[in-house]
């Protein structure tokens, strides 16, 4: 009996040494997982607000429904840096309760046109940008409205010239109908277009222009309908929305080039003198002529810049100012052939302008 409780003893003792061994290698090779670290926040860089570097430029003394409105941050170009996009709220007292304003223009955010569920609402546009410490900053408009809605007069807009048809290249005015004792505060003109000529109509207006009540039909404009609108305040001090008829489509029509000639001043152009371009048809060849275009270009090639005076009694000359110095110009216009087509004439190209 002694033997064997020996030998259980002995293979029992061998059995918990191998449990052992095999326990000690699970936990070597299973290790226990780490601990999660407990993750640091980043903290996010405040802004200061800046209330004195924006202001409203246009359209905002009063806002009215469907005239658009431009904030512009009045800083020297050297004092900011990396400047946000635009961003336009409303509130119902101009206080409290600010919400995001939806129909920023896409193409320039510092525009803003109200609709209709603006009107008797308050605004205030805001932009981020660093200034010359490169500190974060943004800056906030003064706060504009109520927003009012002028009533609508169809009869006070009309066109002067380029209506008849819409051509692509070639330029629109239009025109307050109003002898100036009817009315006042005239606002900048607003141009749109449609696809049909009916609803969507989107803002085109070009803000940069010295003129705004010159429109040029750009190729995107082909195929599409024009309208313009201006602000204004009538006889009786209350503020009107002058809304034009709606033109177009816009087509685009041929070009020829062999059918003008410069017969004074071109060779070469010079500041300060004269140049008169003409149609060198026979008169019988041609009819309805239309108002002549002159561009200026830096190469001669292209980014053709229109630099007529539509308001000359006589717009088929033009003289070179010293802004024309070293640039290349050209001509362009409008005529019906002898097969009644709608034609455009385009001159050949002079320069460089020298003084």
């Amino acid at each position: 009996m002694s033997g064997r409780g020996s030998r259980r003893t002995l293979l029992n003792w061998l059995a918990a040494t191998f449990a052992g061994v095999v326990l000690s290698a699970c936990i070597i090779v299973n290790p226990p997982p780490a601990p999660t670290p407990t993750p640091i926040p980043t903290p996010t860089p405040t802004r200061q607000t800046a209330i004195d570097v924006v202001s409203v430029v246009e359209g905002g003394d009063p806002a009215i429904v469907g005239q658009t409105i431009r904030a512009e941050l009045n800083l020297d170009e050297e004092t900011y840096s990396d400047r946000g996009r635009w961003q336009w709220e409303r509130s119902d007292d101009g206080l409290t309760g600010w919400t995001n304003a939806p129909g920023t223009r896409l193409t320039d955010s510092s525009l803003f046109t109200p609709g209709s569920a603006d009107e008797g609402k308050y605004l205030r546009a805001s932009v981020p940008f660093l200034d010359s410490d490169e500190v974060a900053s943004i800056g906030v408009s003064p706060i504009i409205g109520p927003v009012e809605t002028a009533a609508i007069d169809t009869t006070t807009a009309d066109f002067r010239f380029g209506h008849d048809p819409v051509v692509v290249s070639r330029a629109v005015r239009a025109v307050i109908t109003l002898s100036s004792s009817q009315y006042s505060d005239a606002g900048r003109w607003r141009w749109d277009r449609s696809d049909n000529g009916l609803r969507g109509w989107a803002d085109v207006t070009d803000y940069d222009a010295d003129d705004p009540s010159i429109y040029t039909a750009r190729t995107a404009d082909k195929g599409k309908y024009l309208r313009a609108s201006i602000v204004y305040l009538d006889s009786g001090d209350n503020h009107r929305r002058g809304l034009s008829q709606t033109i177009g489509p816009v087509i685009a029509v041929d070009t020829v080039t062999n059918a003008t000639e410069f017969y004074q001043g071109s060779n070469p152009p010079t500041v300060g003198t004269e140049i008169r371009v003409r149609i060198s048809l026979p008169s019988d060849q041609f009819s309805d002529l239309s108002i002549w275009k002159w561009e200026r270009s830096e190469d001669g090639l292209s980014d053709w810049e229109d630099v007529s005076n539509y308001d000359s009694g006589n717009p088929h000359r033009f003289t070179p100012s010293s802004d024309d110095e070293g640039q290349y110009l050209r001509a362009s216009v409008l005529y019906v052939d002898s097969e009644d087509e709608l034609k455009r004439a385009l001159t050949e190209t002079i320069g460089p302008v020298v003084r």
